[in-house]
């Protein structure tokens, strides 16, 4: 085991990791992903059995635009301590393959935990039609703010006369 023959049984990496689409499940947002640059380190602590690792992942995803469903690049950044057990263990942890700490799918599954639920396209032009139109939120709710209940429209005209 590598692990153990390393200084401190610790391992620095700072590696690129490429993806390819396969990889990517078929309901998912996720489109493709480049620069993706993995750093931390490894350790093993015998006394637990356990090795814990210390994940620092970044690069740029590209999903779809909510709008246009065009391409859009998503920088992302996370970090994480991951547990792996060599038994198996209900304590949250992830389980070791005989020997092998696999990292790649946990990796995996933090990057799809950083897609976005909705990513707007930059200058991207809401659709509208006759009768209706998209618009922003904020513009919703300045509007509502800006608009009186025509129910009590006549109520602006009131005014109260000083005796």
């Amino acid at each position: 085991m590598e692990i153990l023959r390393a200084n401190d049984s610790t391992i620095y990496f700072d590696e690129k990791l490429e993806f390819e689409g396969a990889v990517f499940p078929k309901n998912c947002q996720l489109k493709r992903l480049h620069d993706v640059i993995v750093s931390g380190n490894v350790q093993y602590m015998d006394h637990e059995d356990r090795v814990y690792a210390d994940l620092d992942v970044s690069g740029i995803m590209v999903v779809p635009c909510a709008l246009t469903n065009e391409e859009v690049e998503y920088h992302f950044h996370t970090k994480s301590l991951e547990v792996f057990a060599f038994l198996k263990c209900d304590d949250g942890s992830h389980e070791a393959k005989g020997d092998v700490v696999d990292l790649l799918p946990v990796i995996f599954q933090l990057i799809l935990m950083e897609v976005p639920f909705k990513l707007v396209k930059e200058g991207a032009k809401y659709p509208k039609g006759k009768g209706w139109e998209v618009i922003k939120e904020e513009d919703y709710q300045k509007s509502k703010q800006d608009k009186i209940d025509p129910r009590l429209a006549k109520l602006k005209e009131f005014k109260l006369e000083n005796d």
